[in-house]
């Protein structure tokens, strides 16, 4: 090889670091953010230096920060956001490199340049299974199942013969926002229409009520001791998952503090007869309006506060999108959010094994006994099913 092809190839290789400190986050953000924003097709809020920032503060006690960042030429072409973790399998004890989430993080996945993808994928892949004496299972939960990095990975563990289950996790909501509010409504189901008609004129004869956005930080400071206080009367109150709680508490107001700076902030407000009654917390990015929480009083439980809510803020949404084409709803697609769309994204949660022998252990435990149990089970339900005269 002559000097000159020599020199070429370094220039062109991809340089891999592994980022362990939290302190090395604030230096990476002006890059970060770049390259979001270059990805925007591809990208959400849930990508973003600030909500992984927010996030790792607030829930990354007892995990391990593995941020994998890739470069060309100094130049930021990829970046993994990992974390390393003790978790189990199905009652079997690993140790997990995986996203940093938890139920607050609607969809996970990386940020690679398109025209790269390839590349990184096959040298990341190759990096951690370089180092597999540091972890048993690469578990990446809640992947879009259309995303093309997510197709790319699983096309690659699959040609490379490597050892992973991919498993459907979450069915998650979305409505397109396009056309005028009464044409989108005519189109939802009849009885659909009829229950929100019979909302508004109950929400109407209870009194004066008014709805507010919410995209500053001090609007969110004044409005929060009525968020709170809705919260703490809430069925999330019941299940102890309510945002007063005071780790949800934290992380919000944490969350609404950066969102607010970058535009991305919109809490709305319902309020009835000058009290707030319900409310729901929403992120605004790369024109998607992500539903992240909602609580209603459970005083005002009769007049259905939660789905007057919903219905306005759509309405509001169609009559003035300010760029917003999509709204996902978040998490399943639970029966109240088929009112407003029958389009759903899917999710997969896909574990990688190596050839260590624990995590051998690992792929056995749950690709051999768990999923003939999980088979059994499936069979028990449909048998169940047709006994009951349930259709298959």
């Amino acid at each position: 090889m002559t000097l000159g092809a020599y020199r070429e190839q370094l220039m062109s290789a991809l340089h891999i670091e592994t980022i362990q400190e939290e302190g090395e986050l604030a230096r990476l953000q002006p890059e970060w953010d770049a390259l979001c924003a270059s990805l925007a097709d591809q990208s959400s809020v849930f990508m973003s230096s600030f909500w992984h920032d927010c996030w790792w503060r607030h829930f990354g006690t007892g995990a391990a920060l593995n941020l994998i960042v890739v470069r060309r030429q100094g130049e930021l072409i990829g970046l993994f956001p990992f974390m390393r973790r003790r978790t189990s399998l199905h009652g079997l004890p690993v140790r997990a490199i995986c996203f940093p989430e938890n139920g607050n993080s609607l969809h996970n996945d990386f940020l690679v340049r398109g025209e790269h993808r390839d590349e990184v994928l096959r040298e990341v892949v190759s990096h951690l299974y370089r180092h597999r004496e540091s972890w048993d299972v690469l578990q990446l939960n809640n992947m879009p199942e259309g995303s093309e990095n997510c197709v790319g990975l699983l096309r690659l563990l699959s040609e490379g013969g490597r050892r992973f289950q991919r498993r459907p996790s979450l069915d998650s909501p979305y409505l397109e926002v396009s056309g005028d509010w009464e044409r989108f409504l005519s189109s939802r189901p009849m009885r659909v229409r009829k229950t929100l008609r019979n909302i508004q004129n109950g929400m109407g004869r209870a009194g004066v009520h008014e709805l507010l956005e919410v995209t500053t930080w001090p609007g969110y400071q004044e409005a929060r001791e009525g968020l709170y206080e809705v919260a703490r009367h809430s069925w999330t109150e019941q299940v102890g998952d309510s945002l007063a709680h005071p780790v949800n508490a934290a992380f919000f107001e944490d969350l609404a503090r950066a969102a607010s700076a970058r535009g991305c902030l919109s809490l709305w407000l319902l309020k009835l007869n000058g009290t707030i009654a319900a409310f729901e917390f929403h992120l605004r990015s790369h024109a998607t309006q992500h539903a992240m929480r909602a609580s209603f009083h459970q005083e005002h439980a009769r007049l259905s506060p939660g789905a007057f809510l919903e219905m306005q803020i759509l309405k509001q949404i169609f009559e003035q999108p300010r760029g917003i084409g999509r709204v996902d709803f978040g998490g399943s697609f639970d029966p109240y959010k088929r009112r407003w769309s029958d389009s759903s994204r899917r999710h997969l949660t896909v574990t990688v094994f190596h050839e260590g022998l624990y995590s051998r252990i690992a792929a056995f435990h749950e690709l051999g006994a768990v999923s003939a149990l999980r088979t059994v089970r499936d069979q028990v339900r449909v048998v169940r099913g047709q006994l009951r005269g349930e259709k298959p």
